[in-house]
């Protein structure tokens, strides 16, 4: 699944900055023995905190259909990648207006579009959702102690997308009629009889 996000996210970065082939897409933490290794100019795409996205997530039962059979399905859950982009070439003001172009191509759609959605990815839905994260008291300083590196400019994003576990019970025949019964507890002998029949759609499905 993660593997998915990063191709997906590099191909829309790709295409909407655009990146050529002069630039490398690399997805290792931007430690100082990482930065040290690089030759070309490079954007950073490191995936640095992943945790269930409590708004978005819906609770209860899909109905999933794979040829004639009907299966339940748990609604999949909603889940946030919170990414750290940073750019790396020879001169800052370089890194600078690479760092703007992206974050333009972030600020520019609401979710990534499906052409870029590698393999399952651009058959889920709703489509992975791209944002820019909001301030929360993260300090940067504090990031890149951690990585042994020096405080550099960097972009972080969150990007929302359904997880499908693909977990399918059989959901069994379609209803096709309802019966109800009731009794007086002043009568118990008199009982009461309601049924209705529901037809199909068009789409062979209950009405």
């Amino acid at each position: 699944m993660l593997h998915l996000l990063d191709a997906s996210i590099e191909a829309y970065l790709r295409g909407e900055v655009p990146l050529d082939d002069r630039v490398d897409v690399d997805y290792d933490a931007p430690d100082s023995t990482w930065s040290a290794g690089i030759t070309r100019p490079t954007v950073n795409v490191f995936a640095w905190d992943i945790r269930r996205n409590s708004t978005e997530t819906t609770a209860g039962f899909d109905i999933v259909q794979r040829g004639n059979d009907r299966f339940h399905k748990a609604a999949s859950p909603r889940i946030d990648f919170r990414y750290l982009i940073t750019t790396w070439t020879q001169q800052s003001r370089d890194e600078h207006e690479l760092l703007g172009a992206i974050l333009v191509a972030c600020l520019r759609l609401p979710a990534i579009p499906v052409q870029y959605l590698q393999g399952p990815l651009a058959e889920v839905d709703p489509p992975p959702r791209l944002q820019v994260a909001r301030f929360d008291d993260t300090q940067s300083s504090e990031f890149w102690s951690s990585m042994g590196g020096q405080l550099k400019a960097a972009l972080d994003i969150i990007v929302s997308a359904t997880v499908d576990t693909e977990l399918l019970r059989p959901a069994g025949p379609p209803v096709r009629s309802l019966r109800l019964e009731s009794t007086s507890p002043d009568q118990p002998a008199r009982r009461s009889v309601r049924t209705a029949d529901f037809g199909d759609d068009a789409n062979g499905s209950p009405a």
